[in-house]
């Protein structure tokens, strides 16, 4: 039994995949800068508190 590759086989499914996939990554490493900005943010915040509490 020979195995076709599904890409050449439907094509029309696979439309816009590529495009799809970098918006998706663009939206990861924006959530993952916010969260870094956040963080650090959080942690400048919560060194500063005990630095003035002690």
């Amino acid at each position: 039994m020979q195995k076709q590759n599904d890409i050449a086989t439907f094509p029309e499914l696979f439309d816009g995949m590529e495009q799809f996939l970098d918006e998706q990554l663009t939206g990861l490493k924006h959530a993952g800068l916010w969260s870094v900005s956040l963080a650090l943010a959080v942690g400048l915040l919560a060194a500063w508190l005990l630095e003035r509490a002690a």
